[in-house]
């Protein structure tokens, strides 16, 4: 049913409302005459084509539900996906990157024994001046080297583990050795041998320890 006919319904109808309101001294010739039966045909006619739109417009949004709730899912499982798939890229880059860390690990522990070493050395005093020049420069450029290190490793996450006076855990660290100290307590880290090292929240090196144990007597 087209826009004007609706029209031409209502006005109809409201005129037939009006009717009612005449004055009595009017003659029934003053007055259009509605054909009622016509009109309310129309009207139920108008009825039901209103429902079926009612219905076609909650089919409609029915469906556009279910399309949103598609989506939805969708969007979940893509972005499920998308973050197993960086998790297994990032395991897979990190497992190729250890070998090169340790090997760095490996080298910076050569330059500290070497800068540590020179530290050490105490030239006489009949060494000549040229000597304790070349030590000097010896130590400001392995301690270049070793800052230089450090920062390839601070660019991977690496950071260096503090076990000195903290109880032993097996999962960062190794015993090296044990010792016995009354003034500590027993299963605290007395000494770090060896570095250990942390990539993020993971192990890169475990840090080789000395432990205190009291010793008991029987």
């Amino acid at each position: 049913m087209d826009a004007e006919l609706k029209e031409r319904l209502v006005e109809r109808f409201r005129r037939y409302l009006d009717v009612g309101d005449i004055d009595h001294g009017e003659s029934p010739s003053d007055a259009e005459v509605i054909d009622l039966y016509t009109l309310f045909t129309e009207l139920a006619a108008l009825k039901t084509e209103v429902k079926l739109e009612s219905r076609q417009v909650k089919q409609a949004l029915g469906v556009t539900g279910e399309l949103i709730e598609g989506l939805r899912q969708n969007n979940q499982q893509l972005g499920t996906e998308l973050s197993r798939r960086r998790q297994e890229e990032d395991e897979t880059r990190q497992a190729a990157e250890q070998p090169l860390l340790l090997a760095i690990l490996e080298l910076r522990d050569r330059l500290r024994a070497t800068l540590d070493g020179l530290r050490f050395f105490k030239p006489g005093s009949m060494a000549k001046r040229k000597t304790k020049r070349f030590i000097a420069s010896m130590d400001e450029g392995l301690e270049i080297s070793l800052r230089r290190l450090d920062g390839v490793l601070h660019g991977y996450q690496v950071r260096a583990m503090d076990p000195v006076g903290k109880p032993v855990d097996p999962q960062t660290m190794t015993v090296t050795a044990i010792e016995s100290r009354k003034d500590q307590d027993s299963g605290v880290v007395l000494e770090e041998v060896r570095q250990g090292f942390l990539r993020g929240e993971q192990v890169l090196r475990l840090a080789e320890v000395i432990v205190n144990k009291h010793e008991t007597r029987i």
